[in-house]
């Protein structure tokens, strides 16, 4: 389990304020995505876990905050969190009056989607279900990021989620890949997460001088208006994408 890590936060910059969460998971099946570093933010311990995670919602405010939209990020998929948890996870949205969920998964948990629509929608909670693809490009994100996707199309990715993430930075994409990204994500799905790529040992580089540049291109002032899309930066320093508090 990772320790120093910001678990609550309430992002009002976005077009749909939510609060978000990140919880702490039994482990993710998949953990070869050559980007992320998350997975050690785990828990054999379903006891540790629940712990940990019920402290977390309990910061939860629900409708005091004007919002009422809770979005869910663990170390692994939401199918990775104990079943405790998602009960937990349930009665806070509850008792805080929240009528909209969002959980994340990997696409090879898109049958279980269906389940968990009907768990929250018994107590008449909307479930968004988000997935990360990180690029359409096949031989980035399949050859080098060994994100889990192999001949997945943003068509068959759309029967089952509603929103995408997808990343920018790594030394081997390009400004014209992003675009590529953006448009094919904006044609098949509701909402796109962009998070910009923190490096992580062993990982892929970061390639500052393409964020740079992309901070001052017409795409990004285009894309900060457009209401369909978020964008996250863990070091941003001035905390303009409402996220992380890590130092580069």
């Amino acid at each position: 389990m990772i320790h120093d890590l910001v678990r609550y936060q309430f992002d009002n910059k976005s077009s749909l304020p939510r609060e978000n969460v990140l919880l702490v998971s039994l482990g993710c099946s998949w953990g070869k995505c050559a980007f992320c570093d998350y997975q050690d933010d785990k828990s054999s311990s379903v006891l540790a876990c629940d712990t940990v995670n019920k402290k977390v919602l309990s910061q939860v405010r629900g409708t005091e905050t004007g919002a009422s939209c809770l979005d869910v990020t663990c170390s692994a998929s939401y199918t990775e969190l104990p079943f405790t948890t998602m009960n937990y996870i349930r009665e806070t949205c509850i008792a805080k009056g929240i009528g909209t969920v969002i959980l994340e998964g990997h696409y090879i948990y898109r049958d279980s989607n269906r389940y968990f629509t009907d768990f929250f929608g018994s107590h008449d909670i909307n479930v968004i279900f988000r997935c990360g693809v990180e690029t359409f490009d096949e031989n980035i994100r399949e050859g080098l990021l060994r994100k889990g996707l192999p001949g997945v199309t943003p068509t068959e990715l759309a029967k089952y989620f509603d929103w995408i993430n997808i990343m920018y930075g790594m030394d081997c994409q390009s400004f014209e890949q992003l675009q590529k990204d953006i448009e094919i994500g904006l044609e098949h799905f509701k909402r796109i997460n962009l998070s910009i790529y923190t490096s992580i040992p062993n990982g892929p580089g970061r390639d500052d001088e393409a964020i740079s540049a992309f901070y001052n291109s017409d795409l990004y002032r285009e894309l900060k208006k457009n209401p369909r899309i978020d964008i996250f930066d863990e070091w941003d320093e001035n905390n303009d994408h409402n996220v992380g508090h890590d130092i580069p």
